[in-house]
């Protein structure tokens, strides 16, 4: 008899899995681009489950479903990557399977984050700081762990408003994580009794947007556009579907050499996106001299992402200058590859994978060459999401005047990938105090400023140029010198709080 109770209790163990997936999943929708911030306090319906969880495995698996299902959710459009070149039934069977198992892999951080700090803490609101703390260092860790995928970071909600943003120059994107974590927690602090740990938290990200609107109102409105310097992004809107179809190729880089020639003034510096020549530039020089020639003036550059073949016959993501009478004056080769999409990792054991990646590897760049003209100064190249990796996207020892983000973006169609991909930009902006210059082949091509202030913007789907006057960059800002240490001693400081919170108790006693 003891059977049916035993399965009515995995039934319901089952339905509360579920229901915490789905808290997590329309927490989410706080994230870019909708922004929808009350979505956060979602977190708090597994928060309350965790806090009764009966063992570590319990609480494990209670934000193991919270995580899955925030980041099937936030990362779904990864699986348009699939079926966006091929029709492939395969790959249309497999789409959906990627997609939750990123989604899986990735809550893996949550869960081990809740595992871990279940162990810590006796009371209710010991714990969670306990949690609050570990959770963050997870965000954290998801940055280099198995390369790193720093993506839908909980702090990327801050980029709902500049303001509140300008504290990413001071903590960084894992310091926003933090806060938001708090900002997530205050309906937990609330039904809890400790009334004034929510107000506080509540009231938090309100002091950063102020703390943010003082940073901005010091700055004169005509700061961005002080410099007489303009560059031009190109973005031609070249579906992924057609891209390296060779009977479309001049067809393609017809298109780049108009929107390049475009009005009557060309800037001196024209940007085409990643991979915007689609071919090997040893096998296609002369295609590309002409093709360079006819899209610049006489004293015109170009910077385009091209493929090319390193020492070995290696195979590189690369980015070169090239001027206009085919001179290439400066290489850059993409230094952080995507798993499953530039390289198979393990590809021996998962031949099935092949027609997702290709039969061959891409190979990282060895060195972060910056790349240097006359009137710009000198510029950090990102290719693709090398942006995305808060406190690794510039080398200390030689700070650029701006940064740089050519990507494609056109693998993940019409979805929010684009607008988060936008997002991370900005906030490497903000957090290095560098302009950054971002072209995309379908969009969403954009200039910021040193503060993340947009100076233009290009919608997805649409072809076009953007001119845009290249702004200052600021002093090295607190992030930019101390990297994430500011992160660390938040994570110290709520470390220390929860000890405090803990002893308290047989302190009072």
């Amino acid at each position: 008899m003891p059977k049916p109770a035993l399965t009515n209790r995995t039934k319901n163990h089952a339905l509360m899995l579920f229901w915490h997936l789905l808290a997590g999943a329309f927490a989410s929708l706080s994230l870019p681009p909708l922004f929808l911030l009350p979505a956060i306090f979602a977190l708090s319906i597994p928060l309350f489950a965790y806090l009764k969880a009966e063992s570590r495995m319990q609480a494990s698996m209670i934000f193991g479903a919270a995580g899955a299902g925030w980041f099937l959710a936030s990362t779904y459009w990864v699986s348009h990557s699939l079926i966006v070149e091929s029709p492939s039934p395969l790959l249309w069977v497999l789409a959906p399977f990627m997609a939750l198992a990123l989604a899986l892999i990735l809550a893996v951080f949550w869960a081990s984050a809740a595992m871990v700090s279940w162990s810590f803490g006796r009371r209710p609101v010991a714990r969670l700081f306990w949690f609050v703390a570990f959770f963050s260092l997870g965000e954290w860790a998801r940055g280099f762990v198995a390369t790193g995928f720093p993506w839908s970071l909980t702090g990327s909600l801050f980029a709902v408003d500049l303001a509140s943003l300008q504290a990413a120059s001071v903590i960084g994107a894992y310091g926003l994580c933090v806060i938001a974590l708090f900002f997530a927690l205050v309906p937990a602090f609330w039904v809890l009794g400790h009334r004034r740990f929510a107000a506080i938290f509540l009231m938090l990200p309100l002091v950063l947007a102020a703390f943010g609107a003082l940073r901005l109102a010091n700055v004169s409105d005509g700061s961005s556009a002080s410099s007489t310097s303009m560059i031009r992004l190109v973005q031609p809107a070249i579906p992924q579907a057609d891209k390296w179809d060779r009977s479309k190729r001049q067809r393609h880089l017809d298109r780049l050499v108009s929107l390049s020639r475009q009005g009557d003034v060309v800037p001196k510096l024209v940007i085409w996106p990643e991979t915007a020549f689609a071919g090997f530039a040893s096998r296609s020089q002369s295609l590309l001299n002409t093709t360079i020639r006819n899209a610049t003036q006489n004293d015109g550059v170009v910077i385009t992402g091209i493929p090319r073949f390193g020492g070995g016959r290696t195979l590189l993501n690369s980015a070169i200058m090239i001027d206009h009478d085919g001179a290439i004056k400066a290489v850059y080769d993409k230094r952080h590859l995507v798993p499953f999409g530039e390289y198979m990792p393990f590809r021996k054991w998962l031949p099935f994978l092949e027609p997702i990646v290709g039969p061959i590897d891409f190979v990282p760049g060895e060195n972060n060459r910056l790349m240097r003209l006359d009137g710009y100064g000198s510029m950090q190249m990102l290719i693709c999401y090398e942006v995305i990796f808060a406190g690794a996207v510039i080398g200390q020892e030689m700070r650029p005047d701006m940064m740089i983000n050519i990507t494609n973006d056109a693998w993940f169609g019409q979805s929010a990938g684009p607008w988060q991909h936008l997002v991370q930009a900005q906030m490497r902006a903000v957090e290095e105090g560098l302009p950054l210059m971002r072209v995309a082949n379908t969009g969403i091509t954009a200039g910021f400023d040193s503060f993340g202030r947009v100076l233009g913007q290009m919608g997805l789907g649409r072809q076009g140029v953007l001119d845009l006057p290249v702004p200052p960059a600021l002093p090295p800002t607190l992030f930019a010198r101390f990297g994430n240490l500011g992160f660390f001693a938040l994570i110290f400081l709520i470390i220390g709080s929860a000890t405090w919170l803990d002893l308290s108790r047989y302190i009072r006693h």
